[in-house]
Formats: C-alpha cells, sequence, structure tokens
C-alpha cells in the first residue's frame, strides 16, 4: 500500500502538521517569517459552508502562514508586469498588425524609405484647368472693357462711377477672378514645392518595392502606387556622398549579414523586425566608413602622382600627360563621390 501524501512542513515550523488537521487546530498556528512578501492567488470556488472546503481553506491559510522554499512560492506570486514602451512598440515593426500600420512602419523604420508619388500628371492637368478658366474670364473682361469703351468711357476712368452704375458686373467679375487666380497660384506653388524633391533612388525604391512584393500588406490595386517608378519622389534629402553610401551599403548586403549586423547595424534596429530579408544599417556607422575611404582616396590621389613623377625621367613629355590624366581623375572623383557644384569643382581643380 503506498503511503498517504504529506503535507510538506516548513524549515522554519515545527509543529506536527498531520496531528493538527486531525485535531482541527491548524488555523491557529503563529504566522511564521514571510521571504519575500508571497501572494497566493486565493480559490475563487471557496465557499465557508461544505466542510471539505473549510479544509481547504485552512490548508491555503495555513500555507499563507508557513514559510516555504523559493521554488514552492514562484507559482504563488503575480507577476509583475513592466512599463509598456509605447516608443518602441511603434518602431518595432512586427509588433504592428499586416496591413497600413505595418507599410508604416516599415517606412518609418529608415528615412530613406520615405518615397511618395509626386502625382504629377494630375497637378499638370488642375494647371492646365484653371489656366484655361483664367482664359476664359479674361476675354470675358476685355470683351466688357471694350463695350465700355464704345457706349460709356467714363465707367473706365472710375471705379466708383462703375461699380454704382446700372447693369454694370465688371465688380464681380474681378472678384471671380481674383479667387481663380489664387487657385492658380495654389496650384503653381504646390508643382514648384514638388519639382524641388529628388526623384526616389533606384536602391531605395528596390527596397521598398522588394519589400512590398514580399510581404503583400496591401491589397493589389492599393500596392499599385509602388509601380509608378517615374512618379515616386524622396521625401528626405540625400547626403554629402549619397552615391558612395549607397555603393558601400551594396557591398555590405553581399556580405555575411551576421557580420555586418554587429559592425553597421544599430541595437535599436536591430529590434525592429525579426525578418531576414530586411537589413537595416545606422547611417552614421556608413558615414563614418565612408569618410574614411574618401580620407584613403584623397591621400592617394595626392600620394600617387608625386611617387610616379620621381620615377620618370626630367624633361620628359610623359609628367605631362600624368599630370594631366591626375587632375581629370582628380574632378571626376570629386564630382561623383561628392554634392560639390559645378563653380566648386572648377575651383577645386584649378587650385
Amino acid at each position: 500500500m503506498e503511503p498517504t501524501p504529506q503535507i510538506p512542513r516548513s524549515p522554519t515550523c515545527e509543529r506536527d502538521v498531520d496531528a493538527d488537521l486531525e485535531k482541527g487546530e491548524i488555523n491557529d498556528m503563529p504566522e511564521s517569517p514571510s521571504h519575500g512578501g508571497t501572494t497566493v492567488v486565493e480559490d475563487a470556488f471557496e465557499t465557508p459552508d461544505s466542510p471539505k472546503q473549510g479544509v481547504k481553506r485552512s490548508i491555503t491559510d495555513y500555507l499563507r502562514k508557513v514559510s516555504l522554499p523559493d521554488k514552492f512560492q514562484e507559482p504563488f506570486r503575480r507577476k509583475t508586469e513592466t512599463p509598456y514602451d509605447e516608443e518602441q512598440r511603434i518602431k518595432r515593426i512586427d509588433s504592428h498588425p499586416e496591413g497600413y500600420p505595418q507599410l508604416a512602419a516599415f517606412i518609418n523604420s529608415d528615412e530613406n524609405f520615405s518615397i511618395c508619388r509626386r502625382f504629377g500628371f494630375l497637378h499638370q492637368r488642375v494647371l492646365l484647368y484653371r489656366q484655361d478658366e483664367l482664359r476664359e474670364l479674361e476675354d470675358q473682361l476685355i470683351r466688357l472693357d471694350d463695350e465700355d469703351q464704345e457706349e460709356m468711357p467714363q465707367a473706365l476712368k472710375s471705379r466708383k462711377r462703375d461699380d454704382v452704375r446700372e447693369g454694370s458686373y465688371r465688380k464681380g467679375l474681378i472678384n471671380i477672378i481674383d479667387d481663380k487666380l489664387k487657385e492658380y497660384v495654389d496650384i503653381v506653388q504646390r508643382i514648384k514645392t514638388l519639382s524641388t524633391y529628388k526623384p526616389a533612388s533606384d536602391r531605395n525604391y528596390s527596397s521598398v518595392s522588394n519589400w512590398l512584393h514580399n510581404t503583400a500588406p496591401l491589397s493589389g490595386e492599393e500596392s499599385e502606387f509602388i509601380h509608378h517608378k517615374a512618379d515616386l519622389i524622396a521625401l528626405t534629402d540625400a547626403e554629402e556622398g549619397s552615391w558612395l553610401d549607397g555603393f558601400v551599403e551594396a557591398v555590405l548586403f553581399k556580405l555575411p549579414y551576421r557580420f555586418t549586423r554587429i559592425l553597421f547595424t544599430a541595437p535599436e534596429q536591430r529590434a525592429t523586425t525579426d525578418d531576414v530579408y530586411v537589413h537595416l544599417y545606422s547611417k552614421a556607422r556608413i558615414g563614418v566608413l565612408v569618410r574614411f575611404l574618401i580620407c584613403i582616396l584623397a591621400a592617394l590621389l595626392l600620394m600617387c602622382p608625386v611617387a610616379l613623377l620621381l620615377l620618370v625621367p626630367s624633361l620628359s613629355s610623359i609628367k605631362i600627360i600624368m599630370i594631366v590624366l591626375f587632375t581629370l581623375f582628380f574632378s571626376f572623383v570629386l564630382s561623383v563621390c561628392t554634392r560639390a557644384k559645378r563653380h566648386e569643382v572648377f575651383a577645386a581643380t584649378a587650385a
């Protein structure tokens, strides 16, 4: 016969629990020191009406009073909830529902992904429409001036006299023209503002397009905006060495991500997503590498010609050819690897 299970005795309590249960004195036991303020979740079905439930209550009260080892106390402890990190949740792509919330989180994860449509066709259509409206109003005003020149030339010499003249609608026509001019200037300013934004680079466009293709967060027709590549603009200005930055990122993408992730990805970017196909790089760390490469390239452009000229015999035409070639190469590197303007490239080359 198997022995009857015994209630575990607390190492700090020397009383016989079995004997106390038989005598019904377990509720009178003194409180024992607590180890860490244990919290016990009470049984929701306990009622004092049933003797068996009374025994269960007595056992529960006893377990509250005695001190148990930590491994016995752990199931009864209430888990302390950590503060909700709202900012981290917003930045993390995987924490958002699929659809527009996740797409917005992905675009927000890197400023290079901030691309949108210019809607150049629609802006031009609205501009042409407002332009023709003004053309029609202009014709009406000219015809009105011609009529008054023949019938009442004094009305063209005095605004007050024309306003109070019966049957004159020049004032109303002027007000309509003014409203249409405001709409026309507004659309012109909007087109001018949008024209200052650079087109989305091939690298950034490919990143957003590939993510949309792999995850398909939107319905078919609502994701068609990504197919209008020529109409997409970048909302953020490119860095000074944007071409070289893109080249460095392209090279890093071909390397093992476990290596590049440690060196060129910030900790907060690593927590953004668990998608193995999304590689986020820190612009600050990429910038340091790019500046280092530019310094090496600049040193080579300065020292290589000097070293080669020392090896060439004096009074040789080869020296002139080498000087011209390195000067042209310097101008080319300055134009491609930086965002220097034309006059800056000319000044640097002349110097």
